[in-house]
């Protein structure tokens, strides 16, 4: 993929074929060079899995512990590794609500969303509030980030750090 002013550059050296749609690493489309088209393949994308999942557990028939559980192991994983390390934008987190609280509640929600996510001692169904885990998933890199053991990710974020903090 052609960067910076070689952005626009059709050349072939060495017969490279230079790739024009989103490079996927670690699986998660993190290099394009629009913006709007890596958000639909990260988020949107998976949000319409998440619906076509959500829609063959639904006839099932389960119990509002038993669509914790499926919401818990089957739609969380999906996005928990790329909210960790890609910005999220609000409008995704409120789908993802949406969508999760409905297949819950089978359509209108019955009780408070802060009353589903309390423990089962206090009447709730131990449920995942996102807003919390995505923010403690980014919080979680200032750990890896102070940890004493060196790397080449670390040297590379203290040079845009100390570019940033230059400008």
């Amino acid at each position: 993929m052609w960067i910076g002013s070689c952005r626009n550059n059709h050349s072939k050296p060495f017969g490279i074929k230079w790739p024009r749609e989103p490079m996927k690493a670690l699986g998660v489309y993190c290099y394009s060079y629009d913006l709007a088209l890596l958000r639909e393949k990260n988020f949107i994308e998976n949000l319409d899995k998440i619906k076509k999942l959500l829609n063959l557990w639904s006839s099932r028939g389960l119990s509002l512990y038993g669509k914790v559980t499926v919401i818990k192991s089957l739609v969380i994983p999906k996005f928990v590794y790329m909210c960790s390390v890609m910005s999220v934008a609000d409008d995704f987190v409120k789908e993802l609500n949406r969508l999760i609280y409905k297949f819950l509640w089978n359509g209108t929600e019955k009780a408070t969303r802060l009353s589903t996510i309390n423990d089962y001692a206090k009447g709730g169904l131990k449920m995942i509030d996102l807003d919390c885990m995505i923010k403690s998933l980014r919080l979680a890199w200032l750990q890896r980030i102070y940890n004493v053991i060196e790397g080449p990710w670390k040297w590379y974020l203290s040079h845009l750090l100390a570019v940033i903090i230059a400008v």
